[in-house]
């Protein structure tokens, strides 16, 4: 088989119709099934929703269990946030809590009135059955939801602060969560478990006070519906930058810190590879492979070990692998591994990753690629170790040369708060705090790796970032 005819699968786990063929259960995955965690965090890339797709199929083998999937459309998210009524007058975290709580629950409802057997509280399949019915089998999309709640309020009231003491008692009543909350709770009790997904929150998501309370109500929703029933189990998967922003905007952060963060280590980032590996040759009615990543990769990269080399280029998430990979074996029309094609693509896959990075933080800081574009041509053939002064003078270069209209860089701009940027650059994964000494040597912390508060003495700019900002092309001995 030529290395130009594998396919390593989608970069979206919801498109990858093979993903649960060469799916790789990590730890995360092993505790989730045990329904300990209710929260997944990760960055983007991380593996979010394949898990949650290989948890559908988990729970689906369960008896008397009803999986319900909620991916809100991009374009849902995008209305609710561009109705200007909600934003001025509605878009309250307590108002989100009743409508995704009528959501939840009449998709609950949906799936047993869709798939009942006669097993539960006659009353409440009853009722189940004829949501169902009613609905055509599946429950409203959240804006329809939210748009038949807020014409029942307008009738009463015209805007949320309006309805005064009686505000949670008018939105448990016009988005009948008492009648659902009921039937929910005794077909639960009764022996139906449910098992909610919810993921794709960050589509349209554009971190407004409107959008963080929409997932600030989401996650209220969920502790309260949990606390129903042992047999309501709830999982939303959030991107690790959104959760943080969440947190540093509501005042019960310690209701959501049980949370479960995905991470990767060496041998499973591996072990992603060659299930990959193995399947395709599979595909091509091939014998197994002993050694599957070597019959594709070559041993070493310089004086690099090559599964070493290509971690230290991506941020330790398997989409960035899966991608290096692809970018990799696309140019190899042959069966041989090519450690020269392999070199050569770092530079396409280092466009594409800074490229990416800019996408990921394009609602907390949009522009970002003015700066990054500018320091490429400017500090052309710089560094990537760099000293603080040497930093310094950089940062203050770009803001007195990179001009762009975004509120949050302008406030840096006129401050000429070059620690702020720099701050910036290490949350977002673009440098790292390089630790000199102490046990086990030197180090290079990245945000992604651990909690930790940078000195920013010494710093380097990230493996992966290195070719597309035109760093000096250096590889050292390790």
């Amino acid at each position: 088989m030529k290395l130009n005819q594998i396919d390593w699968g989608d970069d979206s786990a919801e498109k990858d119709r093979f993903l649960l063929n060469y799916f790789v259960e990590s730890e995360s995955f092993r505790r989730l099934t045990k329904k300990s965690k209710s929260l997944i965090i990760g960055r983007k890339g991380s593996g979010k929703s394949a898990i949650r797709r290989k948890l559908e199929e988990h729970f689906s083998k369960e008896e008397d269990t009803y999986i319900v999937n909620l991916s809100p459309k991009y374009t849902s998210i995008r209305n609710i946030l561009n109705d200007q009524d909600i934003t001025k007058n509605y878009g309250e975290e307590i108002f989100f809590q009743h409508t995704w709580l009528r959501q939840i629950m009449l998709d609950c409802l949906c799936k047993v009135g869709d798939d009942s057997k006669g097993k539960y509280i006659k009353d409440s399949i009853e009722f189940a059955r004829s949501i169902s019915i009613q609905l055509n089998r599946t429950s409203k999309d959240i804006v329809e939801n939210i748009v038949e709640i807020l014409n029942k309020i307008k009738v009463k009231a015209g805007k949320l602060g309006d309805l005064g003491l009686q505000l949670e008692r008018e939105l448990r009543n016009v988005a009948d969560v008492d009648s659902l909350e009921f039937h929910t709770k005794k077909l639960s009790d009764d022996g139906a478990k449910f098992v909610i997904l919810i993921d794709d929150l960050d589509l349209g998501w554009d971190n407004s006070d409107t959008a963080n309370n929409l997932l600030l109500g989401l996650l209220s929703s969920i502790n309260y519906l949990m606390a129903l029933s042992q047999n309501i189990y709830c999982c939303i998967f959030l991107r690790e930058d959104v959760y943080s922003i969440l947190m540093n905007k509501t005042q019960h952060s310690d209701k959501y810190r049980n949370i479960e963060r995905i991470r990767w280590q060496k041998d499973k980032l591996l072990e992603i590879l060659n299930e990959r590996i193995q399947f395709n040759r599979k595909q091509n009615n091939l014998s197994l492979a002993e050694h599957p990543f070597i019959s594709v990769f070559p041993e070493t990269v310089g004086t690099h070990n090559t599964i070493n080399w290509l971690i230290d280029k991506t941020l330790s998430r398997p989409r960035e692998l899966i991608q290096f990979s692809r970018f990799y074996s696309e140019t190899v029309d042959d069966e041989f591994p090519n450690d020269q094609m392999l070199k050569e693509c770092e530079y396409a896959y280092s466009i594409w990753k800074l490229d990416d990075l800019c996408s990921e933080f394009s609602n907390q800081y949009p522009g970002l690629n003015n700066i990054f574009s500018y320091w490429k041509t400017q500090f052309f053939r710089q560094k990537y170790h760099l000293k603080k002064e040497d930093v310094d003078n950089m940062l203050f270069q770009v803001l007195d040369d990179v001009h762009f209209d975004e509120l949050w860089y302008k406030q840096i701009q006129s401050a000429a708060d070059t620690d702020k940027l720099l701050n910036i650059l290490y949350e977002i994964g673009f440098i790292g705090d390089f630790i000199q000494g102490g046990v086990g040597g030197n180090k290079i912390v990245y945000s992604f790796n651990e909690y930790h508060k940078p000195r920013f003495t010494e710093m380097q700019i990230h493996p992966c970032f290195r070719k597309a900002v035109s760093t000096v092309d250096r590889m050292k001995k390790k």
